[in-house]
């Protein structure tokens, strides 16, 4: 009778872990993202208009871009809701950031949800613009020709003042706006060379007394942050003391193949992560083929390093497993099957836990990107699948098979050391789009008590198969939704009798 119902449990459990999830998913921001093509179309446009250039042939990369730390300090602050619509016109929000690259020449440009310029960046010579006329008339001109609807950037942005300055023996002309609305204020500056715009940037600020203490919170989870790093170099010294001082160690192949796929995520991913740096922070002064080089031996070398960090931190935990009795790869295919129902239960359970808080007005989440948004912004599924994999298996490795075993071995209490090796996880978190934080951490050190007890239980892949899948279909679901959303409208439309 008992095995019956523990049978029944595995079957419901990742169905109604499924059904919660869907219910209670993640809230996302309304997507008024351009497309790419009309975005790329727009710089084109501007770029030839204001810098007598045209781009229209040079090498071309996009990302999507928001501006992160805005964001999170209107949440934690309980401002989002109110502002949001700011977000949208300023471009803080659904904006694109486009940079076109002609040999050793770049340019880089912002483009917001309404098509207006909000970021320009001019990476030429003074010779080379001298050789081009650009359309620049006066600051109250340039405000209305960019100004693309009422409540937009340039339209509700004010003319403040100008400047001159000496650069390179020339005269550079410096404009200021402000725009403003409650809380928030941005500052922007336009820099003219003869006519033509080189620079368009802004600075954000939020107004409001209570900005001091959010920042200092917001410094503290950042310095939290790096025990991740902390955490990974004491990782590989106590994992070395262990494997001197062990006398049983185990095999390597085990050790070897989990290093190899964090190498392996390290790689698959390299023209993805060049292609952001080329938009995020290329130096002109180098080639693309310079950037490629260094991108992919960047990846080489961090795939090397966090590579092994895990085979040294895994054959030490092995070993230890090995003493204790704690199965690594034992029974596979039970110990995935296991990880697989629980990793889905365990969203649709702590989904519906965060609606509930949130309908109880005890917690605020900040929205994730709408699945338009993360299909238009050109993730893949390669980079998923690397995320979800580089999370689970660096931390499973560390946290669980190489600290809950030595915490075991030295005290003598395994749930001593579950508890433990799950605050320690939890700590190196980010709880930023969670307020208050820590009611993120105390979901973490329950989800981390939960790995602990299957690592215990069922084994090491158990628990790496329950961080895997929860971490993999929280990032795939928007895209997977989106996809099978288009596939849906356009077969609908396909079946519409023609009239």
């Amino acid at each position: 009778m008992m095995t019956t119902i523990i049978h029944l449990l595995w079957i419901i459990l990742p169905i109604a872990g499924t059904f919660l999830f869907y219910k209670f998913k993640p809230k996302t921001y309304e997507s008024l993202l351009l497309h790419k093509k009309e975005a790329r179309e727009l710089a084109v446009q501007f770029i030839k208009r204001y810098s007598g250039i045209d781009v229209s042939d040079w090498d071309f990369y996009a990302m999507y871009w928001y501006d992160r730390n805005t964001v999170n300090m209107l949440h934690h602050l309980g401002l989002l809701n109110k502002v949001r619509h700011i977000l949208y016109h300023w471009g803080l929000v659904e904006s694109w950031r486009i940079r076109f690259v002609r040999e050793n020449r770049s340019v880089i440009i912002g483009i917001n949800s309404n098509g207006e310029i909000t970021f320009y960046t001019a990476n030429l010579s003074k010779k080379e613009m001298a050789k081009h006329k650009g359309a620049f008339s006066s600051p109250e001109q340039l405000k209305k020709e960019l100004a693309v609807s009422d409540n937009g950037l340039w339209a509700t942005s004010q003319f403040t003042g100008a400047g001159r300055k000496e650069e390179d023996l020339e005269n550079i002309e410096t404009y200021w706006y402000i725009a403003e609305s409650q809380p928030v204020r941005m500052k922007i500056t336009v820099e003219i060379h003869n006519g033509q715009i080189f620079y368009i940037g802004s600075e954000q600020e939020i107004l409001t007394e209570d900005i001091e203490t959010a920042v200092k919170k917001e410094q503290m989870e950042s310095t939290l942050n790096m025990t991740g790093v902390l955490a990974s170099c004491l990782a590989v010294i106590a994992a070395i003391i262990i494997l001197i001082n062990l006398r049983q160690n185990a095999g390597i192949t085990a050790s070897i193949l989990l290093g190899a796929v964090l190498f392996f995520c390290n790689i698959i991913t390299i023209k993805e992560d060049i292609q952001l740096s080329i938009v995020n922070t290329y130096d002109s002064r180098l080639s693309i083929k310079t950037v490629y080089a260094l991108g992919i031996l960047s990846a080489i070398l961090a795939g090397l390093a966090t590579g092994f960090v895990v085979y040294i931190c895994s054959l030490a935990g092995h070993s230890l497993s090995n003493v204790l009795q704690i199965a690594f790869f034992d029974n596979a295919v039970w110990q995935f099957f296991v990880g697989l129902n629980v990793g889905i239960g365990c969203l649709g359970f702590f989904s519906a836990i965060f609606s509930w808080l949130e309908e109880k007005n005890w917690l605020r989440i900040s929205p994730e990107l709408s699945n338009r948004t993360i299909y238009l912004s050109g993730f893949t599924f390669k980079q998923g699948l690397s995320i979800g994999l580089q999370s689970s298996i660096a931390e499973e490795t560390v946290y669980r098979l190489l600290i809950i075993p030595t915490i075991w071995w030295l005290s003598g209490n395994w749930a001593l050391a579950i508890i433990i090796s799950s605050i320690l996880w939890a700590i190196m978190h980010q709880g930023t789009g969670f307020h208050p934080r820590w009611i993120r951490w105390i979901q973490l050190v329950v989800f981390g008590i939960i790995l602990g007890f299957f690592f215990i239980q069922f084994g090491f892949l158990s628990s790496l198969t329950i961080h895997f899948i929860y971490n993999f279909i929280l990032v795939m679901k928007p895209l997977w939704d989106y996809t099978f959303q288009k596939k849906l409208k356009a077969s609908e439309t396909f079946k519409q009798p023609s009239v």
